[in-house]
């Protein structure tokens, strides 16, 4: 090997810090369905501190930084002592089918916890709950996400199904990598 070649080969661990080169280190993503709803299971330890995660998660008004679906992200003011969150998301399930959803959710913040349930009747959810907990590790962040929904719109599943998982999965990678980034930066 040339010596060119192996000094690059050693720099490259440095190039990649310098460029904000995110370490997120999965453990789980498994997209399922249990009846008609779709779930989406997310575990992983993101190289951020617990509170700079939950600051870069709680700026709903950058939700569409994190996430590419995401359109708009806005409190709507509160229900029952509670943040009401508008999300208006545009998906894509190939180049089939695509359409906008809006979501309302109520969000719940505790100590390493995030919860966001949607409210059936408003917007195009059925059903939707996400669950985000937080726990404190000496390298950063270990992350638990749980997103199960249902959308109150037809969608021929036997046509969509494999494309939905494949966004779903696709979405939830990008929008962590994102917030790790964010967080790891301080942004």
């Amino acid at each position: 090997m040339s010596h060119r070649l192996a000094a690059l080969l050693l720099a490259l661990p440095a190039f990649a810090a310098a460029s904000g080169a995110v370490a997120i280190d999965v453990v789980k993503l498994q997209v399922t369905e249990q009846g008609r709803r779709y779930v989406v299971e997310f575990e992983a330890q993101l190289a951020a501190k617990p509170q700079s995660v939950t600051a870069v998660l709680t700026d709903f008004a950058q939700y569409p930084h994190l996430d590419s679906r995401i359109l708009v992200a806005r409190l709507a003011g509160t229900r029952d002592g509670k943040p009401l969150l508008y999300t208006r998301l545009r998906g894509c399930v190939g180049s089939v089918f695509c359409r906008s959803m809006d979501r309302y959710e109520l969000i719940e913040q505790q100590p390493g916890r995030l919860v966001a349930t949607a409210i059936p009747g408003e917007g195009d959810l059925r059903f939707g709950l996400a669950v985000t907990r937080l726990e404190a590790q000496a390298d950063g962040t270990r992350v638990r996400y749980r997103n199960e929904f249902e959308p109150s719109f037809w969608m021929p599943r036997w046509l969509v199904r494999n494309a939905m998982h494949r966004t779903l999965r696709e979405g939830t990678l990008e929008m962590f990598r994102e917030i790790e980034a964010r967080a790891g930066s301080g942004e």
